[in-house]
């Protein structure tokens, strides 16, 4: 192996036989030599997902579910090790300042503030007689997750409140704002207790056509890759 360890997304893989054999061997003759990645091994499988793995290479949307699944259980039951706890920790710190390059710094093209689980005038905005209220449907395997979006095209205002936010150690929420020109753009979600509050102000807002959110790799990404969420249609079609 390149690295000191079998990351783990290779380790769910490896374990769920979807790997080409010539890496299989490469993570196998690994395991041979290292104590701590066969822990993380034994603590992956002791979460049953072996069982799950119906078919030699799942479809897409079956990993995702067996991934998210994994995820939940491990977040209740599993502790990594120190080695890997540290390693993981200094990626969630580099994962943090490159997201906030990429998504928080100001972008010429965009024409909106936007601020996260703040003090925001949710009164004034809620209760504007142009105010218009969409709720938030989620899609399968987050039947957990709700919320409502107001949006006034005269204020220039978008509010979005969820709840029911599962946390993943290794995904992060990602809103995805789509344009009347079919334009998309990413903010990332900060989660609170299980939920998250995002206001948007700006020009921008009225060209909103749909908004939608996926779990994505942690730090987020360029372009929407993980499973959806939500979507919430802003026009009428």
């Amino acid at each position: 192996m390149k690295s000191n360890h079998v990351p783990e997304t290779k380790m769910v893989e490896w374990i769920l036989g979807t790997l080409p054999e010539k890496e299989r061997e490469a993570i196998a003759g690994h395991l041979d030599r290292c104590a701590e990645c066969r822990e993380l091994l034994n603590s992956w499988r002791g979460l049953g997902i072996e069982k799950t793995a119906e078919y030699p290479r799942p479809s897409l949307a079956h990993k995702e579910r067996i991934w998210m699944k994994a995820e939940k259980r491990k977040s209740k039951t599993f502790r990594p090790i120190f080695g890997l706890t540290a390693g993981l920790a200094s990626l969630t710190v580099i994962a943090a300042v490159f997201s906030k390059l990429t998504f928080d710094s100001p972008r010429e093209s965009d024409h909106y503030q936007i601020v996260q689980n703040e003090e925001v005038p949710v009164q004034r905005i809620i209760h504007n007689p142009n105010t218009k209220r969409f709720p938030i449907q989620p899609l399968s395997d987050f039947e957990d997750m709700n919320g409502m979006i107001w949006l006034n095209d005269t204020t220039r205002e978008m509010l979005m409140e969820i709840n029911g936010l599962d946390v993943f150690s290794t995904r992060d929420y990602q809103l995805w704002i789509i344009y009347t020109n079919d334009e998309i753009k990413g903010e990332l979600l900060t989660i609170d207790n299980g939920s998250s509050r995002i206001f948007i102000k700006g020009e921008d807002v009225k060209d909103f056509k749909l908004i939608k959110a996926s779990l994505e790799p942690k730090g987020g990404s360029r372009k929407p890759t993980g499973p959806e969420t939500f979507i919430v249609h802003l026009k009428e079609e």
